[in-house]
This record gives structure tokens, sequence and C-alpha cells, in this order.
């Protein structure tokens, strides 16, 4: 059994993936999920923009790090291409189950404690990047760092 020792955790949409396009939020900014569920075509899914942070994935890989990208979205076929074309390999993709409606930051706290429950991730030192305050609120209640990528990702475009 392989102890590890940094876990770091990329959310896709607003993170590593600009899908803007395909969003429609309510009056007070939250995601209405029937509509993205209805744009997630193939079509849609490869207008999707990489954004800067998503080369830390293979930087963190190359350090040692166990990398996972955990989304709230539903993934098809064409996501898991997107990713792959992109370079995006994590060791582990964590996503929506098919049907669940839960809010995003129950849903990611939730399936990410069973990973942290098994041994060999139990003492490691977890990182998440996510552009969601209520994802990072839930994440910090079980023990891991959360960084908001959005400065990350401008300083990164202007570099």
């Amino acid at each position: 059994l392989i102890m590890i020792k940094q876990i770091s955790i990329f959310d896709l949409d607003g993170t590593t993936i600009d899908s803007s396009h395909r969003q429609v939020t309510d009056a007070n900014g939250n995601l209405n999920l029937k509509a993205w569920f209805k744009n997630a075509t193939p079509s849609k899914i490869f207008k999707d923009k990489v954004l800067p942070l998503a080369l830390q994935v293979r930087r963190r890989q190359k350090k040692g790090d166990y990398t996972i990208v955990q989304t709230a979205r539903n993934m098809t076929y064409a996501d898991y291409e997107f990713l792959m074309i992109n370079g995006i390999n994590p060791h582990k993709i964590i996503s929506r189950p098919k049907g669940n409606m839960v809010a995003d930051g129950v849903l990611k706290r939730k399936q990410l404690s069973k990973l942290f429950n098994l041994k060999q991730f139990s003492k490691a030192n977890k990182v998440m990047f996510d552009d969601n305050a209520s994802v990072r609120q839930e994440l910090k209640s079980i023990g891991v760092v959360t960084i908001n990528p959005n400065k990350i990702n401008k300083r990164l475009q202007n570099a």
C-alpha cells in the first residue's frame, strides 16, 4: 500500500475549464442544473476553453501529487474526450452521479470524505482549487485547504 503525501484536487468549470457559454444562472447567480444538463451536448462541450490552471494538473502529477478532477458535472463521453484531448489526465475523476441534484458543496464533501477515509489517503495533505465559495466552505470543514482559482488564472493569462 503506497501512502499518498499530497492530494491536489481540481474543479472543472470556472477553475480549469471555461464553460461559461453553456451556463444559465438564476437571479441569485445559482446555476440552473436542468439547463446545464440540456447544454451538455458534444458540440457545446468542444467549444469549452482550457484555463491556465489546467497545466497544474500535469505539473503536480510530475511533482508526485495524487491528482483528482472533481466536478459537479454529470460527465459524458464528450467530457472525458475533451479532457483527454487537452492533456488533463488526473489519477482519478469524480463526478456527479446521474440524477443527483444535491448542492455542489455537499456533493463534493460527501464524495471526498469517502475517499479520504481510505488508509492511503487519510494522512495526506489535501488542497482543492474550486471557484465556488460554497464548495470551498464545505471542504474546509473536512480539513481540505481550498484555493479560489480566479486570481491564479488571471495572473497566468496575463503572464
